[in-house]
């Protein structure tokens, strides 16, 4: 019995076509054709700082157990201030943002922050901040918020 080989051609065409369809995937995936793994973690990531209950604040407050610590209303009052000055029209402050977000020690003083956005500025403060910051900006303010426990006590 003879035994049949298989053409080096053949191999060396399968191996170039392989290679070639890898990089085209790979190139799809820079330009944005084709959503890597990373971007897809990334828009879960916005997803979920989007759909985060403290930006629905009365709901989120409600909740809250009794003697939990919020914001004084001058406090939270400066707060947005610092938030509302840190934006502009060519450039943003965001460090000056992220720092607003880091003094806050509970995702309930952000709630409350936020509720304060609204009244004193009639916007919600996701889609203000939606509005100035890029999407690598706004998940860094999820990091930081997503270290904050939710409520504590006095």
């Amino acid at each position: 019995m003879k035994k049949e080989s298989i053409d080096p051609n053949i191999l060396i065409k399968a191996g170039v076509s392989l290679a070639a369809i890898f990089l085209v995937y790979k190139i799809a995936q820079k330009l944005g054709l084709i959503p890597s793994k990373d971007d897809k973690k990334e828009e879960k990531n916005l997803l979920d700082l989007q759909g985060a209950n403290y930006w629905n604040y009365n709901d989120f407050l409600q909740k809250a157990p009794p003697g939990h610590a919020l914001l004084t209303q001058a406090g939270a009052a400066a707060y947005v201030n610092d938030l509302w000055n840190a934006t502009g029209i060519f450039n943003d402050d965001e460090e000056k943002i992220y720092g607003v977000f880091r003094a806050m020690r509970t995702q309930s003083q952000i709630a409350a922050l936020a509720k304060r956005f609204n009244q004193l500025k009639t916007k919600d403060l996701y889609g203000y901040l939606k509005d100035y910051l890029n999407e690598e900006e706004l998940l860094t303010i999820k990091g930081i918020i997503d270290q904050k426990p939710k409520y504590f006590t006095k």
